[in-house]
């Protein structure tokens, strides 16, 4: 009986043929095997490429290398002793910290008020978005040299602002009360713009159903946006926090240009001293010691956001 007849009578499809499987030729697996290590060679290459300056700065940080010792020999872990029995050193690490937890503190609430008010529909703001990437365009380093010119105490731009207003002049840069905050200020213009297209691009992406449903339903503008709208944004205000953080953390260019770490050390943070170590005391292995407590501080901090982050992504989707 044919499978056609078989098909009639039981009324049945009948199974289908195994196909004869493709078996490949030792050609074409050694063509597969050359096409894969093709593909990696270039992430390979990343890999070495990082990891080798890693583990070099890990163990210059284990010797007593300075710029004038030739040969130098392993000490272990006496530079890291050093360090945290080190008051500059504590001092410029508590200072690090304060910087990044104020810069999270200002940043993120003004990112998502900034990204609610962009995110209507109007033509201001439709010309803020575009105003709002001009800080992006420019360097980090030529940002706090303009700061640094409009904050001069005595021919600077904001004082003469303030002046016409009965203020009187402020030192921004040249008072150890007021460096770091004023260095926090050039950070939130340079940096804020970055963190508001991210969460505005998070409010976009919320779909239109969901606050017309609850807004059927009688909720206001502040529910709205407490149970809907922010639960649906805290993924990429972590993510903002995330870089952000890490930015933060390793700040060298709006620092350096602008102060220096002056005055008093009241701006030097982690990744100044570090600087300063290597090229001005030309101690190489306590800077790559300093540089190595500051990576430690970002991988933990990063880590444990990454993994906020996909829980907000879970509780999300």
């Amino acid at each position: 009986m044919s499978p056609q007849q078989a098909v009639e009578r039981t009324g049945q499809r009948a199974p289908a043929e195994p196909r004869k499987g493709f078996r490949r030729g030792p050609a074409t697996r050694a063509s597969t095997k050359r096409t894969y290590v093709l593909m990696l060679m270039p992430a390979l290459l990343l890999v070495i490429g990082i990891m080798i300056p890693f583990l070099n700065g890990i163990w210059t940080s284990l010797t007593n290398k300075k710029s004038y010792i030739n040969d130098p020999s392993f000490v272990g872990l006496e530079n890291y002793i050093e360090l945290f029995t080190d008051e500059s050193f504590l001092r410029a690490l508590g200072r690090t910290i304060l910087y990044v937890v104020v810069v999270l503190a200002v940043q993120l609430p003004l990112a998502i008020l900034a990204a609610i008010l962009l995110a209507r529909s109007s033509v201001g703001s439709w010309m803020a978005r575009r105003v709002l990437v001009l800080p992006l365009l420019i360097p980090p380093i030529v940002a706090g040299l303009m700061w640094k010119t409009m904050l001069q105490p005595s021919a600077g731009v904001i004082n003469y602002l303030l002046g016409l207003v009965g203020i009187p002049p402020q030192p921004w840069l040249t008072d150890i009360s007021t460096s770091l905050g004023s260095v926090i200020l050039i950070d939130t213009w340079a940096f804020l713009p970055f963190s508001t297209l991210i969460i505005l691009a998070g409010l976009q992406s919320l779909p239109n159903e969901i606050k017309e449903a609850s807004q059927v339903d009688g909720a206001g503008p502040w529910n709205v946006f407490r149970h809907i709208s922010l639960p649906w944004i805290a993924p990429y205000v972590v993510l903002v926090a995330i870089f952000r953080v890490a930015d933060s953390f390793k700040q060298f260019d709006l620092v350096w240009p602008v102060t220096r770490g002056g005055p008093i050390d009241s701006t030097r943070l982690l990744h100044v001293m570090g600087y300063e170590e290597v090229f001005r005391f030309s101690s190489t292995a306590r800077g790559m010691a300093v540089i190595f407590v500051l990576w430690i501080l970002v991988y933990t901090v990063s880590s444990y956001l990454l993994k906020v982050w996909r829980r907000t992504i879970n509780a999300v989707g």
